[in-house]
């Protein structure tokens, strides 16, 4: 498969121009990778600011992750197909999180 040539990007147009041949050279890895390392660091963050609360953890990162997707998805980083999974981990985080028991 042939790909565009960096020199042939036109870079008066900014960021807009350079992060969609990335994607596209990289078969939409960079978009996955970074979707994943951003719910990653919220996950994380959360759970250590909450003193181990997972549920309300994974809900947070995967809100984060659908907002931040959205706008990728909009720009072309990632596909549609990231995207709904993107979704369906907020959806599965919200019937978790609105169906936990109190303790």
């Amino acid at each position: 498969m042939a790909w565009t040539s960096p020199t042939e990007i036109n870079a008066e147009q900014g960021f807009d121009s350079f992060v969609p041949y990335l994607s596209e050279v990289t078969q939409f890895w960079f978009g996955r990778m970074l979707m994943i390392a951003i719910f990653v660091i919220f996950l994380f963050g959360y759970i250590r600011a909450k003193d181990g609360d997972w549920i309300g953890g994974f809900a947070v990162a995967s809100y984060v992750t659908f907002v931040i997707g959205l706008l990728f998805w909009v720009a072309g980083v990632v596909t549609g197909l990231d995207f709904a999974i993107i979704i369906g981990v907020a959806m599965i985080s919200s019937v978790v999180l609105f169906t936990q028991r109190e303790k």
